[in-house]
């Protein structure tokens, strides 16, 4: 148990193993907090649970940012998956189409684009170290084809899911130049906090819009 709780040391704030050493990067976890809250008001049948995940996102990450060692890293890395299978498993939902089958094959999808976008990532990652994890890149995939197929059965709530694959991508780099720009005296590891609750928010919104709403 001793390694797991050896601290961690991998962001720009940091300059020690206290508590209150991530403070910016802690605080700003408080936008998975708000998300949820604004999800949970739209009070839908989904709603409630992606309330749910996007508030264990916020804890596990806050955790993670203030314990900072291996085992609050692995419950932050948990709320993430957890979030992003729920997800994918709850998506077909939006499509005419959609039934328990194509539910349980968009998280097959899901795990697919993340395993081959990793594998991807391996073999670039000697010429480009920057280079992020394939969980994300992969879900920035999967985001995309599921605007894709949700676009013809549900615009609207479609709409949002683009909103997302465009905002990602920013969130993404934001996390990315956390440690290269340190050197100069700037710490972007917060931003993504607040871009990724942008665009869990936009996520969840198109997941839990109902299709009486998008029919106005």
């Amino acid at each position: 148990m001793g390694t797991w709780l050896n601290p961690v040391d991998i962001y720009c704030e940091r300059l020690d193993a206290s508590f209150w050493s991530e403070p910016i990067n802690a605080i700003t976890n408080l936008a998975f907090i708000i998300a949820g809250w604004l999800i949970w008001r739209i009070r839908s049948p989904r709603s409630g649970l992606m309330s749910i995940l996007l508030i264990l996102i916020g804890l596990g990450s806050f955790s993670f940012h203030t314990f900072a060692n291996r085992l609050t890293g692995l419950l932050d890395v948990l709320a993430i998956a957890l979030y992003l299978v729920s997800f994918a498993y709850l998506i077909p939902k939006q499509w005419s189409w959609g039934s328990r089958w194509t539910q349980i094959g968009s998280v097959i999808t899901l795990f697919i684009l993340i395993v081959l976008c990793q594998l991807a990532i391996n073999y670039m990652k000697p010429a480009l170290p920057w280079m992020p994890s394939g969980m994300y890149v992969g879900a920035w995939s999967a985001l995309l084809l599921y605007a894709v197929l949700t676009q013809n059965s549900n615009p609207i709530a479609a709409r949002y899911l683009w909103f997302a694959v465009l905002v990602f991508p920013f969130s993404l780099l934001s996390r990315q130049l956390d440690m290269p720009l340190c050197e100069s005296g700037f710490s972007t590891h917060w931003l993504w906090h607040v871009l990724n609750g942008v665009t869990l928010y936009l996520t969840s919104y198109g997941l839990c819009l109902r299709t009486d709403q998008t029919r106005n």
